[in-house]
């Protein structure tokens, strides 16, 4: 290496560290907001508005986070794509037809090989039940300004956008255990649909569009029974054969195929998206 080179080298290897300390202290300032706010505020509420609540001081508490690292990073909103756009709200909306999408797809493929009968729900469906499931946009929202704005785009600009999916992936299932999800759980789902809202973020050039797929899916899931005990559900998914104890059933093993699926078509798009970009930019 010559000592040309070695000047650009060190600022690489500053630049990374910056931003892995900057998203770190990031996520602790998130963490520390959100606890604060569930402890002092979300319990003060009424069980039916708890989770209104919890996604409104989750999104404000995204929100205070990324302003005071934009404060330290002498960097603006605006830099990070994270101010409204005339665009914002056809970006969510896409967002949803294609979480919508996605969902219906994997539905589908459960349907004709996991030996799984959709069925109408007993619960029923009343207008203050279907709501609640409005709550799902401010916590869907929380979750993409905490991982998707100024963490993603400050690791993305120091490693690129490949390593960046990996980081985001990971800390987003720890976020997930943290709050309480089972490790397995957290890592065979969110972290793997971080892929998914990692890329559209970097495609679409802002959070709308990753926070309308992420708004699908959550909203999805438990209308079809497949998140029961948070919100009511107007369909079940039922499984047609006996399993004995200790058994994975063929929904399950269907399930973690799909998933599976779903992380390879995600890195594939992402190494897409890279080579497509790069040839963009020597062009």
């Amino acid at each position: 290496m010559t000592s040309n080179q070695q000047p650009g080298a060190h600022t690489i290897r500053q630049s990374g560290a910056r931003a892995i300390f900057l998203s770190i202290i990031f996520w602790v300032c998130f963490l520390c907001l959100l606890f604060g706010s569930g402890i002092f505020i979300v319990k003060s509420f009424p069980a039916s508005w708890e989770r209104f609540v919890y996604g409104i001081s989750g999104t404000l508490s995204a929100l205070m986070a990324t302003w005071l690292l934009l404060k330290i990073d002498k960097k603006t909103f605006a830099e990070i794509n994270l101010v409204w756009q005339n665009s914002s709200l056809m970006k969510f909306i896409k967002g949803v037809i294609l979480g919508s999408f996605i969902f219906g797809v994997l539905l589908s493929v459960l349907l004709l090989f996991a030996d799984i009968e959709i069925q109408n729900s007993s619960q029923g469906m009343s207008l203050s039940a279907a709501a609640a499931y409005l709550s799902i946009i401010p916590l869907a929202l929380a979750e993409e300004i905490a991982f998707r704005a100024f963490p993603f785009i400050k690791l993305e600009r120091a490693f690129g956008l490949r390593i960046t999916q990996w980081i985001v992936a990971i800390v987003f299932a720890a976020y997930h255990v943290v709050i309480g999800w089972d490790l397995l759980a957290a890592f065979l789902g969110p972290g793997i649909w971080a892929f998914v809202f990692g890329l559209s973020a970097r495609w679409s050039g802002g959070i709308a569009m990753p926070t309308g797929i992420h708004v699908a899916l959550n909203v999805w899931q438990p209308l079809v029974g497949m998140s029961p005990g948070t919100y009511t559900s107007v369909w079940i998914l039922k499984n047609n054969q006996a399993i004995s104890p200790g058994q994975i059933s063929k929904a399950d093993l269907t399930g973690i195929v799909l998933q599976a699926i779903i992380l390879i078509a995600a890195i594939l798009l992402t190494e897409y998206y890279i080579k497509k970009r790069t040839r963009y930019i020597e062009n």
